[in-house]
């Protein structure tokens, strides 16, 4: 898949509808008779984002990069790259509702985008490189949805869906290379569907007490140490999640952990070490 590009059967036309952009030399296009006007003195890295833009060129920043500061907007990066220095978040949303985030690279930030507290976020067509956590939905992040986007080479995992967070969606991206590639630490009633992870250090997939009610379906995890896990804590282990039609490959250790209380359905397991371990 690469990212930017729709799947085989997708429309091309996936991007949102934007009028007239009235375009500023610090690097963003503000919707044409939009009351806020951009200077080139305007620094973007730490800015509140308060209406919908468009990059025009690629932002570095030494500290965190932008925060979504309105609801209903729309931030296309149109192929250009935010870049940090190893700390910071790339985007901040906190409080937040329809805000879609398409189309570039977010790289080396200690977190990627943060999500908080916010519902009907939508990520696509983005590159997550060399951030140690690529997505964080934090408590009180409900039905958004992350797709057709590549994480890779991410220290800690790709994606961390926290407890008290429910009914979100993550589906048909890739992960390469990170050490884990999605953790459920306590999320509850989250789907997993059509992702293809690889090359995780520690785990693909790791699913934390006391997430239940997650969905995992038809993804396709391979080529890491183990490639679904389930963490045993000294209060058990996750229950009553659902694995169905996953295709588990040539892990070291194909299903980690205890499964017992969870519904384990048609997923084929293909040239691991071990299909299954403790």
């Amino acid at each position: 898949m690469r990212i930017g590009q729709p799947r085989r059967g997708r429309s091309s036309n996936h991007r949102p509808n934007v009028a007239t952009w009235r375009c500023a030399a610090a690097a963003i296009c503000l919707l044409a008779g939009a009351a806020t006007r951009v200077s080139a003195s305007d620094d973007l890295c730490g800015a509140t984002i308060v209406e919908s833009l468009k990059l025009d060129h690629d932002v570095v920043c030494s500290g965190d990069g932008l925060i979504v500061g309105a609801d209903g907007i729309r931030i296309d990066l149109d192929g250009h790259a935010i870049s940090g220095a190893g700390s910071g978040v790339g985007i901040i949303v906190s409080g937040r509702r329809d805000v879609s985030i398409t189309a570039g690279t977010i790289g080396n930030f200690a977190t990627g985008i943060r999500i908080v507290a916010s519902t009907d976020i939508e990520i696509k067509y983005i590159e997550f490189n060399a951030n140690p956590e690529g997505i964080d939905f934090q408590a009180g992040s409900v039905g958004n949805t992350v797709k057709d986007s590549l994480f890779r080479n991410s220290t800690i995992r790709g994606i961390m869906l926290r407890t008290n967070v429910t009914g979100n969606d993550v589906k048909n991206n890739r992960f390469i290379n990170d050490r884990v590639g999605i953790l459920i630490f306590g999320g509850v009633d989250n789907t997993l569907k059509q992702n293809e992870i690889s090359g995780s250090s520690v785990a693909a997939i790791r699913i934390n007490q006391p997430a239940d009610g997650n969905v995992l379906k038809d993804n396709l995890v391979s080529s890491s140490l183990a490639g679904i896990e389930f963490l045993v804590t000294a209060a058990g282990w996750a229950q009553e999640n659902e694995l169905k039609d996953n295709t588990i490959s040539s892990n070291g250790c194909g299903l980690k952990g205890p499964t017992d209380g969870n519904t384990l359905k048609d997923n084929s397991f293909q040239g691991n070490t071990l299909d299954s371990c403790s």
